[in-house]
């Protein structure tokens, strides 16, 4: 087990080191440079101004040499200062990153109680009145995208009923309370959770289908077991491996969707801070969002992978 997990944290520090790189390069070849982001409309500046400030932020470089400095920084435990506010980066992401995980692993933990019993009785009751019902609503969720599914709910339930806020983490001019924060993050993650109920309803069923046909469950159930010990101990065990992998694929999903999901609900999250990072070309908040979603992404496939061999036992792990 020990060399496993060793050799998956290389595989993803590799894997680490090329999107960093991707990234960085992709961020240094849109149009416009920080500097005439952050002093757009000021006319009194010359050019030496402007090459004085690209020297100071270490723009005048090569790209290579700016990556290479900004990896030896992030090794240092540094992950440098904003060009927009300049604040440093790690005291930003402090701030964005509890609301971004309110709405991230709240929808996925909803979206897994609500997926799991609909996949298990649509599997247990295949081609029933309850089975199509399911399929219906699975294939919906998992068809729609996210900004589609916001609009509908604002319309709905923020603009036609008037029931729930459609911006923000709290109300404007009011104290902040915990049922205010509930409140207003029913909408998000509602939208968040729809596509991936869907999805993991799809992959439980077809799972639950396949493994309720195996030997080992008649074996179970001529051996006299009750019915809900054979489908709950035996068969639902094995049935949560394809789930747990897909799972492990949505996880970047999950986190793009919520980039997307934070813009429409002006969520004081990640996602509006790399909206606005982008905008700016505001290389150092850019690279350390990365840093952040790339780390949580490849941590969650290896405690993933490492759930195989909970789940299975006959699972290698040489």
């Amino acid at each position: 087990m020990g060399k496993y997990i060793i050799k998956r944290l290389l595989i993803a520090a590799v894997t680490f080191l090329g999107i960093t790189v991707l990234v960085y390069i992709l961020a240094s070849l849109a149009p416009g440079s920080p500097v005439e982001m952050i002093l757009a409309g000021t006319s009194n500046l010359t050019q030496e101004d402007v090459a004085r400030m690209e020297a100071q932020m270490g723009l005048d470089q090569p790209v290579y040499v700016q990556y290479i400095i900004w990896l030896k920084n992030v090794l240092h435990g540094n992950l440098g200062v904003s060009y927009r506010t300049m604040r440093p980066v790690t005291e930003m992401l402090g701030e964005r990153i509890g609301p971004t995980l309110m709405l991230t692993v709240t929808a996925l933990i909803l979206a897994i109680l609500i997926a799991v019993p609909l996949g298990i009785v649509a599997a247990y009751r295949p081609y029933s009145p309850w089975d199509y019902a399911s399929s219906v609503f699975s294939f919906i969720g998992a068809a729609m995208p996210n900004f589609f599914a916001a609009m509908i709910l604002v319309y709905l339930f923020s603009i036609k009923l008037g029931i729930l806020p459609a911006s923000g983490m709290y109300d404007t001019g009011t104290g902040e309370s915990f049922s205010m924060l509930l409140k207003h993050m029913i909408l998000p993650v509602i939208t968040l959770m729809l596509q991936y109920v869907g999805i993991y309803t799809r992959h439980m069923r077809s799972s639950m289908l396949e493994v309720l046909g195996d030997d080992f469950v008649r074996t179970a159930r001529a051996k006299g077991l009750r019915e809900r010990a054979v489908v709950f101990i035996h068969a639902f065990r094995n049935a949560l491996i394809p789930l747990v992998t897909q799972v492990g694929l949505s996880l970047s999903a999950l986190i793009g969707g919520a980039i997307i999901t934070e813009q429409v609900f002006s969520w004081p999250g990640m996602g509006t801070l790399m909206v606005q990072s982008i905008n700016y070309r505001d290389y150092p908040t850019i690279m350390g969002i990365t840093v952040l979603i790339a780390s949580f992404v490849l941590i969650g496939n290896i405690v993933i992978d490492l759930l195989y061999g909970v789940l299975d036992p006959r699972v290698s792990r040489k």
